[in-house]
């Protein structure tokens, strides 16, 4: 973690900043290229955590100094309501069951807190230990990068295009092993946090590690530890249909986002579209249907063993991919074997990746395109573009508002 960060973050109980930084451990990072060309860079836009001190500060700050700082433990502490969050390996933590994860942690440096959000804890598990459990085993256990594929992906869900984010502040929503911060944070002059609530994190900083314009926080995308309005561009790519709610995540997500300023996202689509009939619409029903079937039992299996039936979705895909490449009526009388839903990618460790990451969260909501830009038009944003697959939906906050429809939006919704 870096002295920046604290800028940008906020207690996600009662939304105080800046948070009080106590380091209880560091390292210094070799100066980096990017580093060396900008040092007269100030990037903190309210509150240096290197000087303690309000921004505009009379000194000008070192930031490069400050970047070439990483802080590997340490302890954050609200001012507001007192609680403290911990810094491990390098990554502010705020899941209030951090005490579960890193018990070594806190039999070193328990001495040190007061007050740690331990509070929430048994609810907090209710609702994500699931996700937190298979995600983190996802990601921590798949070694595969794709690198070609994540650019495609972040350029084309983002509507962007490399070499042309140069200034710009991105966050991630999800960001997993950090994949696609990577991808933001390999464009010139362009710093990316992103925030996962699973341990996934640590193997995001580990592959981030050399950038420090990269940074990893592990949270709860519904309570966010970041103070509003500070991104220029807010983005998640499959994964709000992964939480309780996923108007609730977006909501979350757009409150961060800077007036004037983006918000990309993609999430799962329906089986059946209203605009599927006949028999593709009967069949996509009846995929759906079995879909659902083998997640009731598949979201309540050992992650070891969801993973190794996994193995047999890899020559099934492969033969999807034989079928949809006949003709019509060979596709119709083969149409049977393309129900099972398994990930058809020309690369067979994707394809295991992502039948496993189909099958294994909790949580799996799917929407459609009217119904999530009808939310980003509840949400006050404008400019609005569902361009691309299914469902990615853009928008702008505007620049001026007399409300603030993020804010006042109704705070329940079925997902």
């Amino acid at each position: 973690m870096k002295h920046r960060l604290v800028d940008l973050l906020a207690c996600p109980r009662c939304q105080h900043s800046p948070l009080d930084l106590t380091v209880l451990d560091s390292a210094i990072d070799p100066e980096s290229e990017y580093l060396a060309k900008h040092r007269d860079a100030v990037r903190c836009a309210q509150f240096c955590a290197l000087l303690k001190e309000n921004l505009p500060a009379a000194e000008v700050p070192d930031c490069v100094s400050c970047y070439r700082q990483e802080i590997t433990e340490g302890i954050l502490r609200c001012g507001g309501c007192k609680v403290e969050y911990p810094v491990i390996g390098g990554i502010p933590r705020f899941n209030p069951d951090a005490a579960n994860d890193f018990p070594d942690f806190f039999a070193r440096n328990g001495k040190h807190f007061q007050n740690p959000d331990f509070q929430d804890a048994a609810y907090f598990q209710s609702l994500h230990r699931e996700t937190k459990r298979s995600f983190g085993y996802q990601w921590l256990r798949y070694r595969v990068t794709g690198r070609q594929d994540n650019e495609t992906h972040f350029h084309e869900r983002t509507n962007t295009k490399p070499g042309q984010l140069e200034g710009q502040l991105f966050f991630e929503a999800g960001c997993g092993m950090g994949r696609y911060i990577q991808v933001a944070g390999s464009n010139q002059g362009v710093e990316v946090v992103g925030l996962d609530l699973s341990l996934a994190t640590n193997r995001a900083r580990a592959e981030n590690r050399a950038n420090p314009l990269v940074h990893v926080v592990q949270g709860n995308i519904l309570e966010m530890p970041f103070r509003p309005a500070c991104f220029d561009h807010t983005y998640s790519i499959g994964v709000l249909h992964h939480t309780p709610n996923t108007y609730e995540a977006l909501r979350s997500m757009v409150r961060l986002v800077k007036p004037n300023g983006r918000v990309s996202l993609w999430v799962y689509h329906v089986w059946k579209s209203p605009q599927m009939t006949g028999f593709r619409g009967a069949h996509a029903w009846l995929k759906g249907k079995i879909a659902d079937g083998l997640r009731v039992m598949t979201v309540r299996m050992p992650m070891g063993l969801l993973h190794y039936l996994c193995y047999l979705g890899v020559p099934l895909g492969w033969i999807q991919i034989q079928i949809a490449r006949q003709p019509a009526l060979a596709r119709a009388l083969l149409s049977p074997l393309m129900l099972p839903p398994v990930s058809v990618h020309p690369e067979w460790r994707i394809r295991l990746l992502d039948t496993f990451d189909w099958y294994s969260p909790r949580y799996q909501w799917k929407h459609t395109v009217a119904e999530v830009a009808g939310w980003f038009r509840e949400l006050g944003l404008t400019d609005i573009d569902t361009k691309g697959f299914e469902v990615t939906v853009r928008g702008r906050r505007p620049a001026v508002a007399e409300t603030s429809p993020v804010e006042n939006a109704s705070s329940i919704r079925d997902a």
